[in-house]
């Protein structure tokens, strides 16, 4: 029986030891893939690829070992705390994470009466967070020390106004509060209620690269940065 007492994940803050279970090994992480279509060209050898611009998520498969008077009960208390969206740390870089979509739970390999291996597989959005880029800032000036990250503004004022970022434009027109997730690609009000219409611009030309950003807005509105950056998967 193999216990990896010394690797540890964590989702939702909370962890495995918390709940008297250890993983079996260290996750298996199958990275995120670039998707793509091959043309066959007459004459030509090879093939042509072209990307379509989307990417697969990360799937980062857990099992753990689960030693228990009640193993049953054990599986059951598993099961609710690996249920839902959150985020998933491992101990090997505990200032990053996954934002976990869903997660998949597998059979139950059961050896004896108290013991058994559960295998839960966390499906997760291809990318990885570091905590800071949670840090909301009101800065005009943004140094992204990571790749590429897709931030969250926040807008306050009244009327139509222009958000400028590396000399990019997005147009919004503006009832008290507006958020851009350029992540979604969506606009919507503190309260939820969307406002797609509100806007009017490209999502990505607001995403910010590796290095130094700027971020300005018309005079009398404000605008704060949820940069949400991190590392490619």
């Amino acid at each position: 029986m193999y216990q990896n007492e010394n690797y540890e994940i964590s989702f939702n803050g909370d962890t495995g030891g918390n709940h008297g279970v250890f993983l079996y090994d260290i996750p298996d992480i199958t990275q995120a893939k670039h998707n793509y279509n091959s043309y066959s060209i007459s004459g030509q050898e090879g093939e042509l690829i072209v990307e379509d611009g989307s990417v697969s998520n990360v799937v980062v498969t857990c099992i753990f070992s689960v030693l228990s008077d009640d193993f049953r009960e054990s599986i059951h208390a598993l099961k609710r705390w690996l249920t839902g969206k959150g985020k998933l740390k491992l101990s090997e870089s505990p200032d990053f994470y996954y934002d976990v979509l869903t997660i998949e739970h597998s059979g139950i390999e059961r050896e004896i009466m108290r013991y058994g291996r559960f295998t839960a597989t966390f499906i997760c959005y291809p990318y990885e967070f570091h905590e800071s880029g949670d840090i909301e800032t009101a800065s005009s000036t943004i140094y992204n020390p990571y790749d590429l990250c897709r931030p969250i503004y926040r807008i306050s004022g009244e009327g139509p106004c222009v958000l400028t970022v590396n000399t990019k434009l997005m147009k919004a027109n503006i009832g008290e509060n507006l958020i851009i997730d350029t992540r979604r690609m969506m606009a919507y009000r503190d309260n939820g209620e969307l406002k797609n219409t509100s806007v009017t611009g490209k999502y990505d030309d607001l995403w910010l690269p590796h290095g130094d950003n700027n971020i300005s807005i018309s005079s009398g509105f404000t605008v704060n940065t949820i940069p949400h950056w991190g590392y490619k998967a």
